[in-house]
């Protein structure tokens, strides 16, 4: 196939590289037919089903607010100043990291969240769960009372069971908690099992840190934690890794900050790091690889192993790998990328998957050690919070110790085993062995419904606590508003068994941190709550050498590939582990490269799929997708196939969170669960048995909803090929013509085409807002999406209306293939309103809904659109949104709670309803608010450059996106509009969009062809 695709050819889709008959229909229907009225019952019930929960919540409620009393302030709270959003420092917990984050608040509830500058774990940018967690917080779902045996308790009732059950200290308790780096916890766990000698503590989770851990072990024989430093390598090899997607890697935010600091490009001068992948899954790391080695998952150690014997012939440190021979040792990726990192030694980067066995890990570990990155391009530290042992091994001792008898209460903190375990535990039956189970939670889900006492956990936007960064920084969790449900923080219910009494946790905490400032303490208290961060904590880097056992942990021949189909169970990129689920924003949230929403699937490569009778190229018309039976185990799952290019052959990916059945009204009955395939012994990696069914399932994917028809809307070039041409980007170098129109218009004395209408002339005391994107940056994690939803009251509509075209979100990111579908390169382009100068819409518009502001944005005046969709019609860039429906009026008619869906609404951001227009702003309401305060500090309408950030631009952890004032020739985004790689969309056409992109670069190894 790789013939019949010319080298600059881009596609989308495979139905797109074919195209077939059914796909030229599908791209010249704009409008799906019967797309006005929502006529199918089943659709309309299921629509309702998912609005009831977060789906509503996510932004189209707000515009009716219930009849009330009110009551003015008779005192206005300190620094409070009505219509002003007030920001606090915070943190969220993410497994045992903590991430510092400022929650905005409006009048006494949190509406958005941004990061925390001043806070190492994420310099002031986010990911997109950061950015979802707003949705958490106000979903009507979340449980709202305690319960005990399924019916509903008052608090005082389990407060006075506790003060009587737990009297007795020689009770057999077993406490079951995540993975947590709170040093309050800490504390009181240390009470919890000095006063309950019986009791055992279990750390689970579904997907950890674990094999890094164990890897580190081996090879310098203690456990300890890698932290990278991508900024500092010019080299980088990533095993399996997809380290700047939250799924993969905790740092996720830091690491994609820092790739992009040691790839940024501004002039030919500058030095850009070079990034190898070998993977089998196509990720958001790999698009952005120089060289990608599509391998199966079970292969890439004896791939490593190669590798290692390789450099063990040129530095000491790798003699246990001197005598490998195996299929890689002569490939070429392995000759090639040997020399490139002995030729960078201490500035060079190995890193493995977190799902990747811990002896990969070992080996990269070993690797690092002898090409002298440790202490340059990584840091090794030692966790205080770490068990010691894997969670697997904790949760079978607990589950053998349910069996025989041996625990009698059994106390879960925010775990859910029952839908998560490995299957061959059988922890479910084990559980209902044990005589009292109380369980803490934010659901009443899979575990609750087998609890004797169900407790509502809090939200961390809810409750106080603390924790510890990636890198060690110790953070307080500070809460934005009160329970909401009468929640219960992880700590207030530990200590209330230990103890017996009821305290505070913002009394627990400052206990602890009290333990840290013994002098001066509330100062110091103040200091941190103010900034978010300790800032004389931190890990401490360990030295560290060779493990002289190393040889002998690491198995002479190591784990043999898988034969025949492997399958890979991983989790889900947007709702994770499953913990996600009921969240409507991220289920919605087309996955970065295969861009489905609303399900799971298993993915494979074009061959594979041939060779299971599959059908690569099917018309669009073929909603449907075959249903494959994957065996493994004596466990058998049925679920959606779905080719996806790139990947590796005889490999199958699925992603694991899905099939809920106790999630809440979105997550429930969505997807299939693929937790039953899961073994202790075989936990990420196994073979597997998989035949076609013969049925079919709707897939919901937006990868076919907007094309580029063969024109030039992404560009790229290596970096070689940047500094011999450096226009190679412009509208001549691409088409090898001058822009039509550019001639005449220099003639009439201007520096653009010319064009049949007049230009809009622009008062010199407003700024000119513009934007840029570097596609150097993006990798299409999806953060800006999420940043805008959250930013702008943006709904969700549900995964059939997402079938028919009609997903919503403000900013999309295309994801385009470039080569053959076995081996494609993959590019990703955020696409917003472009806020052309002499916009199309504007121009059909037949009563003046859309036009031109003074300051430069395509704006839209709702009250007066009236759904002609002419402008949809007529952008050629497919930017806007039609409101097919009255969302708010079905809501507020058949759902409950909309008080509580009012609060999570950004009240600076007009509410839109049906047959409407909606588009992307440029955050106008962040500009008003920015022109405002300017004025009344400076009496100019112009913010300083840096002031005001969009949403999408605060959010991205790559810094793709730039804003700013085009009338500022020293701000950032007219800088970068000078720039050589900038260019503009559509060119040709002369509208003149405001928002530019600096087109890819990549820093191919010349001595590597592929």
């Amino acid at each position: 196939m790789s013939e019949e695709v010319k080298q600059n050819s881009y596609w989308k889709s495979l139905k797109e590289l074919s195209r077939n008959e059914e796909y030229e229909k599908f791209l010249h229907r704009e409008f799906p037919e019967n797309a006005s009225e929502m006529t199918d019952q089943v659709s309309r019930r299921s629509f309702l089903r998912v609005m009831g929960a977060s789906i509503a919540l996510a932004g189209f409620a707000a515009c009716r607010r219930p009849a009330q009393k009110i009551l003015p302030y008779s005192a206005m709270p300190e620094n409070m100043v009505l219509g002003e959003p007030q920001f606090y420092a915070t943190g969220m917990p993410f497994q045992d990291t903590v991430t510092g984050l400022l929650a905005e608040n409006n009048e006494g509830r949190p509406t958005k969240i941004e990061g925390n500058e001043l806070h190492p774990s994420s310099s002031g940018r986010t990911n997109i769960y950061h950015q979802a967690a707003i949705l958490g917080l106000y979903d009507p779902d979340r449980s709202r009372a305690i319960h005990h045996n399924g019916e509903r308790a008052s608090r005082e009732e389990f407060i006075d069971f506790v003060r009587e059950h737990f009297s007795d200290g020689n009770r057999r308790i077993a406490f079951v908690s995540g993975e947590n780096s709170s040093p309050t916890l800490s504390r009181l766990r240390n009470q919890a099992e000095s006063a309950y000698p019986n009791a055992q503590w279990v750390n689970w989770e579904a997907f950890g840190e674990e094999n890094s851990l164990e890897g580190a072990r081996m090879a310098y024989g203690q456990r300890l934690r890698t932290v990278p430093h991508f900024d500092r390598a010019s080299v980088i090899l990533s095993l399996d890794d997809d380290f700047m997607n939250p799924w993969a890697h905790k740092n996720s935010v830091i690491n994609a900050k820092e790739l992009n600091e040691g790839r940024q490009v501004r002039s030919v001068e500058d030095r850009m790091s070079r990034l190898y992948m070998v993977e089998s899954n196509f990720s958001n790391t790999g698009s952005m690889a120089d060289h990608r080695l599509r391998l199966k998952a079970s292969e890439i150690e004896t791939f490593a192993r190669a590798l290692a014997e390789r450099l063990s012939r040129s530095i000491s440190g790798l003699n246990a790998f001197s005598s490998v021979n195996n299929r890689f040792t002569d490939h070429d990726w392995v000759e090639t990328v040997a020399a490139d990192l002995l030729s960078h030694r201490s500035e060079s980067l190995v890193t493995a998957g977190t799902f990747q066995g811990a002896e990969l890990h070992a080996i990269v570990a070993a690797i690092n050690l002898a090409l002298g990155n440790i202490g340059q391009t990584l840091t090794l530290h030692e966790l205080p919070h770490d068990s010691g042992r894997t969670s697997v091994e904790g949760l079978r001792f607990l589950t053998e110790s349910l069996q025989a008898g041996e625990i009698d209460t059994v106390i879960l903190l925010g775990t859910n085993p029952v839908f998560n375990a490995p299957s061959d535990l059988g922890f479910p039956s084990a559980l209902e062995q044990a005589g009292t189970v109380i369980h803490l939670s934010d659901y009443i889900d899979e575990t609750s419904r087998l609890a004797t006492w169900h407790i509502p956990h809090a939200h961390f936007l809810e409750a106080w606590g603390d924790g510890l960064g990636f890198g060690g920084h110790r953070s307080v969790i500070q809460p934005q508003i009160a329970p909401l449900h009468d929640g219960w923080s992880d700590i207030e219910l530990l200590h209330l068994i230990v103890d017996r009494e009821w305290s505070d946790g913002y009394d627990l905490v400052r206990e602890t941190w009290q333990s840290f400032y013994p002098g001066n303490f509330e100062q110091q208290w103040r200091r941190i709550l103010h900034d978010g961060i300790d800032p004389e904590s931190g890990f401490e880097p360990v030295s560290v050498s060779l493990n002289g056992n190393f040889s002998s942990e690491i198995q002479s021949g190591g784990t043999d590939p898988v034969q025949g189909i492997e399958i890979t169970i991983r989790p889900h990129s947007t709702i994770f582990d499953g913990r996600f689920a009921n969240n409507g924003w991220l289920m919605e949230l087309p996955d970065p490269m295969t861009k489905i929403t609303w399900d799971n699937v298993a993915l494979m490569s074009p061959a594979t799929a041939r060779d299971l009778g599959i059908s690569v190229e099917r018309g669009l018309s073929e909603r449907d997708t075959p249903v494959i039976r994957i065996e493994a185990d004596g466990e058998t799952i049925e679920i959606a196939a779905w080719v996806q290019p790139g990947h590796a052959d005889n490999s199958i990916s699925l992603t694991a969170g899905f099939g809920r059945r106790n999630a809440g009204r979105v997550g429930n009955g969505v997807g299939v669960d693929v937790y039953p395939l899961r073994t202790t012994d075989s936990m990420y990696i196994q073979s597997a048995s998989v035949t076609v069914t013969g049925q079919s399932y709707e897939i919901a994917c937006v990868q076919d909803h907007h094309s580029l028809e063969g024109r030039a809307l992404i560009r790229k070039a290596t970096l070689e090929e940047y500094r011999e041409n450096p226009d190679f980007a412009s509208f001549e170098n691409v088409h090898g013509y001058p822009i039509p129109g550019l001639k005449e218009g220099i003639a009439e004395g201007g520096d653009r085409p010319i064009s049949l209408f007049s230009p809009q002339q622009f008062p010199e005391h407003e700024p000119q807002w513009g934007m840029a994107i570097d596609l150097n940056s993006c990798f299409g994690c999806g953060v800006c999406t999420i940043a805008c939803q959250a930013e702008n009251n943006i709904p969700v509509i549900g995964k059939r209306e997402v079938t028919r075209r009609r997903i919503m979100h403000w900013i999309r990111t295309d994801r385009y293939y470039e080569g053959d579908a076995d081996n494609p390169k993959a590019l990703h382009q955020p696409v917003p309103c472009m806020h052309c100068d002499m916009a199309p819409c504007e121009q059909v518009c037949p009563v003046a809904a859309t036009t031109q502001s003074e300051d430069g944005i395509n704006q839209m005046t709702y009250n007066r659109c009236i759904g002609t969709r002419y402008c949809s019609n007529n952008c050629p860039f497919k930017v806007r949104r039609f409101n097919f429906f009255n969302y708010t009026k079905e809501y507020l008619t058949t759902g409950d709670d909309p008080e509580i869906i009012q609060m999570a609404m950004n009240p600076d951001v007009t509410i839109r309803f049906r047959g409407v227009m909606e588009k992307c702003t440029y955050c106008v309401q962040r500009l008003h608010r920015a022109k405002l305060a300017t004025r009344r500090e400076t009496g100019s309408k112009k913010p300083a450059d840096g002031t005001v950030e969009t949403a999408c631009q605060q959010a991205c952890p790559a810094n793709a996106i730039s804003f700013g004032d085009l009338t500022d020739p020293e701000s950032h985004v007219t800088r970068l509009k000078r720039n050589e790689r900038n260019y503009v969309m559509l060119e040709e056409l002369n509208v003149r969009p405001r928002t530019s992109y600096l087109a890819r670069l990549n820093n191919p190894n010349p001595e590597l062809t592929q």
